[in-house]
């Protein structure tokens, strides 16, 4: 008994176990570091996606950047499904419409103006492996009409046929960019930032109930919006939210708005009529760039109390009763 004991003592013991395992670690590194790389792009079936006649402007955007042969005169399904980065590639694009976006099935990410400025772009489908669409992807895209997730995806959807991408943040629905044709879903409680930026045709939204915020950016250049109606439980107008909506004549504030922040409504060169139901202004933060054409309707009785609330003292538009 006490040679057992003697040996489990032993220093060699120890020694030669982590010699043995020693050995097993590198043969596991050397076979590891051997293994071909996996390649984790969906297997699609072939066929063709576009040609030189169908729509000329991918087939003239895939040779420049590699995805098919300089004189190819067709793109697949497979070369579309090997893109896995589109950077700035399709900003200020000629494309019309492109929805064989949805074979990209290897593209994980759409980043922040990936297509802006895509001037002539009518229709898209975003496809089914998209885990994140930055803000402002689809900015400037003025003409877009037809704006839908492959439904296969998981991240993102265009429920209830709304023209939008929409997603889940923090616990509730978000809606991530829309277009000139775009209904806001029940069940949205946010707007991103610059989810509506340099849309045209878009001349007014309507929002469900108990939504609640309204990202920076989000109308910013809708040339055609005229009137809007800040739904109930918005709390801020944020920066530039409105800036250069040349057309936006009418505006109504809820009682939930605390304050209009910088520039939210620049360049509304037209903005004449602004209704706030609230008995006590909402903070102004340089909100206007020229507002002595405005006519600011408040509750009765609470002219005063506007003219002296934050921001108000230099204002010089007019004020009316309710």
């Amino acid at each position: 008994m006490e040679d057992n004991k003697s040996f489990f003592k032993s220093p060699w013991l120890y020694v030669g176990l982590a010699t043995v395992a020693l050995f097993a670690l590198c043969f596991w590194g050397i076979d590891y570091i051997s293994r071909p790389d996996l390649d984790d792009t969906p297997k699609v079936e072939k066929e063709v996606i576009a040609t030189l006649d169908s729509n000329p402007e991918l087939i003239l955007l895939a040779r420049q950047q590699g995805w098919i042969k300089e004189t190819a005169t067709e793109m697949t399904s497979v070369d579309a499904s090997k893109v896995t980065r589109i950077d700035s590639v399709f900003s200020g694009c000629k494309l019309e419409t492109f929805d064989e976006f949805r074979f990209f099935v290897g593209l994980h990410e759409i980043p922040a103006a990936a297509f802006a400025h895509a001037d002539q772009l009518r229709s898209i489908v975003i496809p089914a492996y998209v885990e994140d669409i930055k803000y402002g992807a689809f900015a400037y895209c003025p003409n877009l009409e037809t704006l839908k997730v492959d439904t296969a995806n998981t991240h993102y959807d265009s429920r209830q046929d709304c023209n939008a991408v929409i997603c889940t943040w923090k616990g509730k629905l978000m809606l991530v960019a829309g277009c000139r044709n775009t209904t806001v879903p029940d069940g949205v409680r946010f707007l991103a930032p610059q989810a509506f930026a340099g849309v045209h045709g878009l001349t007014t939204v309507a929002f469900p109930e108990r939504f609640e915020e309204i990202g920076e950016a989000a109308f910013k250049d809708c040339a055609d919006l005229e009137t809007i109606d800040i739904p109930q439980g918005v709390r801020f107008i944020e920066p530039e939210t409105f800036a250069g909506c040349a057309k936006l004549h009418k505006v109504s504030i809820p009682k939930s708005v605390e304050r209009l922040r910088q520039h939210a409504f620049y360049g509304c060169t037209s903005l004449s009529s602004m209704v706030m139901p609230k008995k006590y202004a909402p903070i102004l933060q340089e909100p206007f760039a020229d507002e002595r054409g405005l006519t600011v309707y408040v509750p009765k009785g609470s002219i005063p109390s506007y003219r002296r609330a934050q921001g108000w003292s230099d204002f010089k538009g007019n004020f009316r009763e309710l």
